[in-house]
C-alpha cells in the first residue's frame, strides 16, 4: 500500500490541478473588461494613489485579438519584494479580512488580470527608509503568465527581480505599474470602443474618490465623474434635486447576531422634468434618461451595483425615469449585501430587504414610489 502511495506523483495529489484551475478561473467571476480593470483601480486607490493613469493601446501583432495591451499605473506607495509576490498570489494579500479598505480577499489582481490577458506584469518601487530625494528607487518586477502555468513551467510566483532598465512609466517616489499583455479576452477589439465604455462605467463606479481629489486618466484624458443621481454641482450631467432628507439606517450584518452592525444611508433624487423632457429621445438616451431608473449600490465610497433593488413589489414605469435612488453601506454589512470577492454584484438577504423595502403594512422605510409619481410627471 505504501509502495502505490508513493507512486502516485506529488502534482497529483495537489489541492487544485494548477492547469486546469487557471483556465477555468478565466471563466468566472468578471462581467468585463471594466470590472476588470475597476479591481486594479481598488488596489491603487487602497494603496494611497492621488494619480491613477489607465493606458488602452494597440500593438502590432500578428494575433489581431492580442494586439490590445493595457497597463494601470498609480502613485501609491508601491510594495516591497514580498508584498508583491503576495499580490500575484490567488488569496495572497497583506489585507485578508480587512474591510477599512475597497478589497478583502486578495483575489483581485491576478484573478482580474487573469480573466482579460493571457500575462500580467507588475512593476513597483518605492523609496527606501532614509533615502535622499535625488536617489532613485528601486523597481521590482514579477509577472505570471497562463501558458508557462499551462506547460507546468510555473508552479509558484517568480521572486521579483531587480528591473535594470524600468518602463518610463516607473517614476516618482513610489509607484506600481500592472501591465497585461496577449489579451485576448477584452470586451472589444477596437481601442476607441474599449476606451469609451471605460469612461462611463469607471466614472461612475469611482464618482465619489473623483470627487475628493483622485484623478484617473484614460489614455491620458482626465475621467469625469458620471452621477447616476444627477445630483452632484462636479459631475458631468447634473440638476437633480434632494427628495425627502437623506435616510440611515442600522443594519445588522446577521440577523442572529446584534453585536455586528453597519449604517446604511438611502436618498432619492427627483430629475428636472420640466427643463429635460422635452429633450430629444436620443439626447434622453445619451445622458442615461430614458430607462435609467434604479439603484445605485455604494459600497466604502465604491459603486459595486446599479439595478432594481428594494422596490418590493413595484414595477417599472415610464415616469421612473425621472427619478433615482443611492444607497451606501458600510463594509462591515458585505454579508447583508451578499458583495462576493469582485465587488461587481448585490445580493440582498432577506433581512436586509424587509428592513429597506416599502411595506403597505407599515410606514414605508424609503419613499413612496406613488409620491415620485405624482411629482416627477411632466
Amino acid at each position: 500500500m505504501t509502495k502505490t502511495v508513493h507512486s502516485v506523483r506529488r502534482a497529483d495529489c495537489s489541492i487544485i490541478a494548477l492547469d486546469k484551475f487557471i483556465q477555468a478561473t478565466r471563466d468566472s467571476g468578471y462581467k468585463g473588461t471594466a470590472s476588470a480593470i475597476s479591481e486594479l483601480v481598488d488596489n491603487s486607490i487602497q494603496a494611497g494613489a492621488t494619480r491613477i493613469a489607465i493606458s488602452v493601446a494597440a500593438k502590432t501583432s500578428d494575433d489581431e485579438e492580442k494586439a490590445i495591451e493595457v497597463s494601470v499605473l498609480d502613485n501609491g506607495c508601491g510594495m516591497d519584494p514580498p508584498t508583491l509576490r503576495q499580490a500575484l498570489r490567488f488569496g495572497g494579500s497583506t489585507r485578508f479580512g480587512d474591510r477599512r479598505g475597497l478589497g478583502r480577499y486578495g483575489m483581485g489582481l491576478p484573478n482580474a488580470s487573469l480573466s482579460q490577458a493571457r500575462r500580467v506584469a507588475v512593476f513597483t518601487w518605492r523609496s527606501p527608509k532614509g533615502a535622499r530625494g535625488h536617489d532613485t528607487p528601486t523597481v521590482y518586477s514579477s509577472y505570471l503568465d497562463v501558458d508557462e502555468i499551462v506547460r507546468c513551467e510555473m508552479i509558484e510566483v517568480p521572486e521579483p527581480k531587480v528591473v535594470k532598465v524600468s518602463p518610463s512609466e516607473c517614476a516618482g517616489n513610489s509607484g506600481t505599474l500592472v501591465c497585461w499583455s496577449q489579451c485576448d479576452r477584452l470586451d472589444n477589439r477596437r481601442v476607441s470602443t474599449i476606451v469609451r465604455k471605460l469612461e462611463v462605467e469607471l466614472g461612475r463606479r469611482f464618482r465619489h474618490f473623483i470627487w475628493k481629489g483622485l484623478r484617473i486618466t484614460i489614455n491620458g484624458d482626465t475621467l469625469d465623474a458620471f452621477d447616476p443621481l444627477y445630483l452632484h454641482p462636479k459631475a458631468e450631467i447634473s440638476g437633480a434635486q434632494l427628495f425627502g432628507e437623506e435616510m440611515r439606517f442600522e443594519v445588522r450584518a446577521d440577523p442572529l447576531d446584534s453585536r455586528k452592525t453597519g449604517w446604511v444611508s438611502v436618498r432619492f433624487t427627483e430629475l428636472p422634468v420640466h427643463a429635460w423632457h422635452k429633450l430629444s429621445n436620443d439626447e434622453k438616451r445619451r445622458i442615461g434618461l430614458s430607462k435609467g431608473a434604479g439603484v445605485s449600490i455604494v459600497r466604502g465610497g465604491r459603486e459595486v451595483d446599479y439595478g432594481w433593488f428594494f422596490m418590493g413589489s413595484k414595477h417599472r414605469e415610464n415616469y421612473d425615469d425621472w427619478w433615482r435612488c443611492e444607497i451606501q453601506f458600510d463594509p462591515i454589512l458585505d454579508e447583508a449585501f451578499g458583495i462576493t470577492h469582485t465587488k461587481q454584484q448585490a445580493r440582498p438577504q432577506a433581512h436586509l430587504i424587509e428592513a429597506l423595502s416599502p411595506d403597505p403594512r407599515r410606514r414605508p422605510r424609503v419613499p413612496s414610489m406613488a409620491a415620485h409619481a405624482r411629482l416627477t410627471q411632466p
